[in-house]
């Protein structure tokens, strides 16, 4: 959804980073997610746009770095609003403006992330969703009862102004 959105901006070189290394679930689907849709839309996903984050902002700002010193994103799919604020630091560190030269968009929808500099586009995860399906799964299967392998919950891009048009850009 994340990189659908960038797409549909006009951005063709956009960057990933992870929120945690790729031995997490969620860490690995996300970047499956991000190679999807770009290979959706017809592009390949360059290798020089991807790294790792470690879930904290220091690993988003190292990552960020490391990608601009390969390559020149014109956006950054963040799979973890605390790691983009990192990745948002590297670039303005770069000299680069977030969202005149480079969008960004976050997973998670923290709280704070409307309150970033600019606002952060991200993906709502339902997280007190996600906690009551854990509890129940839990209890269920103290009880004995099946439990699916995985549970899917609906998600919801809030777009903000941290993403703009490739068009509009100065």
């Amino acid at each position: 959804m994340a990189v659908d959105h960038l797409l549909e901006l006009g951005h063709r070189r956009i960057a990933c980073i992870t929120n945690a290394a790729l031995t997490y679930t969620a860490a690995a689907d996300r970047l499956a997610g991000y190679r999807e849709a770009l290979a959706t839309a017809g592009l390949a996903a360059a290798p020089e746009l991807v790294e790792a984050g470690a879930f904290d902002a220091e690993s988003g700002h190292r990552a960020m770095t490391r990608i601009l010193e390969r390559a020149r994103p014109d956006a950054v799919f963040v799979a973890s609003d605390v790691v983009a604020l990192g990745a948002i630091g590297a670039l303005r560190e770069a000299g680069l403006r977030v969202p005149d030269d480079v969008s960004v968009v976050g997973f998670d929808d923290v709280p704070l992330a409307a309150y970033f500099d600019p606002p952060l586009t991200s993906i709502r995860v339902p997280a007190y969703d996600l906690g009551l399906a854990a509890g129940h799964a839990l209890l269920d299967r103290i009880q004995g009862h099946e439990v699916p392998l995985r549970t899917l919950l609906p998600t919801v891009l809030v777009a903000r102004s941290s993403a703009i048009p490739r068009a509009l850009r100065q």
